[in-house]
């Protein structure tokens, strides 16, 4: 193969091995394996869509060579392995994803708000969480986002898909406790918080939210002992 430089047959080697096309997929899915030309091209390609900040979703992406050679029902070891190779090919790219929802963040602070939420929606399409969680939490909002329980719950949800997303927990309990196109369902809605706190130290902004919700009995019952830890906790972050 002729690589450009050492640097690129480098990387090349390392997002072959994190890529669907890795020799675990080739064992489990047996799928049609592209050429070494082919895959320097997908390679090189995925580089530039990067680079110019265009992050495409894994089924996307991958629609003219891997997805098509799946098996039609898939079983769940299967299933896993695909997810596994999903959030391998969302990983590859949050870095540059993160510098994106930055970018996006400061158009908000600019007021120019169609761009900043054209990006995290695009963010949130290739599967970022935190982008996901937004466009779920604008929607619930019913800011810069149509409210629409059909948009909260695909995006709180996509949100959790592979990491814990505390604060989408909460999105979600909150629309089970009002029944907002869904049935209503207070078991839920407490459920869903309760995972939240299980995870709370993996996202620590999930406690001044958790420390409002126990100081004033918000679809859980109040709690000041509760609520005072978790504001305790908040003061930390600062």
């Amino acid at each position: 193969m002729d690589f450009a430089s050492q640097n690129e047959e480098k990387q090349y080697k390392k997002w072959l091995k994190e890529s669907p096309f890795n020799t675990v997929s080739h064992e489990v899915f047996n799928h049609a394996i592209p050429s070494e030309d082919e895959l320097l091209a997908i390679f090189r390609k995925d580089k530039e869509f990067i680079k110019d900040k265009h992050f495409i979703p894994f089924q996307e992406f991958y629609a003219e060579t891997f997805i098509p050679f799946l098996p039609q029902n898939l079983s769940d070891e299967q299933e896993q392995i695909l997810s596994t190779l999903t959030w391998r090919y969302i990983a590859q790219k949050i870095e540059a994803m993160n510098k994106s929802l930055k970018h996006a963040y400061d158009m908000l602070d600019k007021n120019e708000t169609q761009k900043a939420v054209d990006i995290i929606k695009a963010l949130a399409e290739a599967g970022h969480p935190e982008a996901c969680y937004l466009i779920a939490a604008f929607s619930m909002q019913g800011q810069l986002v149509p409210r629409s329980a059909e948009t909260i719950l695909k995006y709180a949800n996509k949100a959790m898909q592979f990491v814990s997303h505390p604060r989408s927990n909460l999105i979600l309990a909150g629309l089970y406790n009002e029944g907002y196109g869904v049935e209503r369902n207070p078991k839920k809605a407490i459920s869903l918080i309760l995972d939240a706190e299980r995870h709370a130290q993996e996202d620590p902004t999930v406690y001044p939210i958790l420390a409002e919700y126990y100081q004033d009995g918000y679809i859980v019952g109040r709690d000041v002992e509760k609520a005072a830890v978790y504001a305790y906790r908040s003061e930390g972050m600062k």
